[in-house]
């Protein structure tokens, strides 16, 4: 009989781990599967069968062979089902460029280590940057754990391939002055509901499209608890975050005017509109994400929350991407603390 465990992975996540006793070697063997825990039993039971009938270590004759569009084509499918429109974008367009690649329909056992490194090279001579080369390679090997899972192929080519090391992400976030100078720009300008929304990013945090439709609507406010919700566009989660006086006093002015939304813009729109109250204000090298960083920021520098709290708010997978991020910051903290001593030793 086997027996199956949950595991955690390092990088978040869960992982089943299928432990039998090997037929021939006699030996504890371990299966380690990334999957539904449904999916994860199916395995287990396939083993077992495998076992009774001593099948163990050997090819299934009756295994078809399975070509890359077949696998692109089934791998894409199962995305739109299961993950967010804007990562089967990307996903979209990174497995657009691998098919160019190939140059044509393999059979995916011939997609091999040597294939990935080729490809690699090929991506790098043509300028792309080693974080974008990595995004093409979480794709890949995304793709391939799938078709392991879905028993169409036992290697993954990706996994050996080294990324080649590129420099650590540096944040761009306002400074107190850079934000002083939008929000009176936005304010001469008289256009009151857009700068709402900014001061909301700046109070919430909120990756561009979590505060506005359809993501965000009047069903996502709890005035009387004085928080929001908002459904993450990553990994389709969603989070709480409590409402301070300003995103409360914002939102009520709102709601008295009685729109269809809280915040009534399309996501193309608010990048172009920040991105011309930037250069108005001569404010260089900043996106609408730098809100959201602001946010972040802030809390840190101010030390009005822990590196913990920051990554719950900010809705990331793990606080290790949080600390990627403010890295810089966290170290002058750091620095804060252990001199803070000599007040009280």
């Amino acid at each position: 009989m086997a027996t199956i465990k949950k595991v955690k992975r390092k990088k978040g996540g869960v992982s089943y781990q299928i432990n039998f006793v090997h037929p021939k070697t006699k030996k504890w063997t371990i299966k380690t599967v990334r999957c539904s825990y449904k999916d994860a039993l199916r395995i287990k039971t396939e083993i077992e069968r495998d076992i009774a009938y001593d099948r163990i270590g050997k090819e299934n004759p009756n295994r078809r062979i399975y070509f890359w569009s077949e696998l692109e084509k089934t791998y894409r499918k199962y995305s739109k089902q299961n993950k967010s429109h804007k990562t089967v974008e990307r996903e979209k367009q990174v497995l657009k460029v691998f098919d160019a690649f190939l140059g044509g329909d393999l059979h995916i056992d011939k997609i091999t280590v040597r294939t990935i490194e080729n490809y690699k090279e090929f991506r790098l001579n043509n300028g792309i940057s080693p974080a974008t080369l990595s995004i093409d390679f979480r794709v890949i090997k995304s793709m391939f754990n799938q078709a392991i899972i879905w028993g169409l192929t036992k290697k993954n080519p990706v996994k050996g391939v080294k990324l080649p090391k590129h420099e650590e992400v540096k944040v761009r976030f306002l400074r107190k002055d850079e934000i002083k100078a939008l929000l009176d720009l936005i304010k001469a300008d008289e256009n009151k509901a857009f700068h709402r929304l900014v001061l909301a990013y700046l109070h919430t945090g909120a990756r561009r499209n979590e505060l506005l439709p359809p993501l965000f609507t009047w069903e996502n406010v709890y005035f009387d608890e004085k928080k929001i919700i908002i459904h993450g566009i990553k990994q389709q989660n969603r989070r709480y975050i409590p409402m301070n006086n300003v995103l409360l006093g914002i939102l009520e002015k709102i709601k008295k005017e009685n729109p269809k939304y809280p915040f009534e813009f399309k996501p193309e729109f608010v990048t172009h509109k920040i991105k011309k109250y930037y250069n108005n204000a001569d404010i260089k090298g900043a996106n609408t994400h730098s809100l959201r960083k602001t946010f972040g920021s802030l809390l840190i520098q101010e030390k009005k929350a822990d590196i913990y709290t920051v990554s719950k708010l900010l809705g990331h997978s793990s606080v290790k991407t949080t600390e990627k991020y403010y890295i810089d910051l966290i170290s002058d903290n750091y620095k804060a603390a252990v001199d803070g001593l000599e007040d009280i030793i």
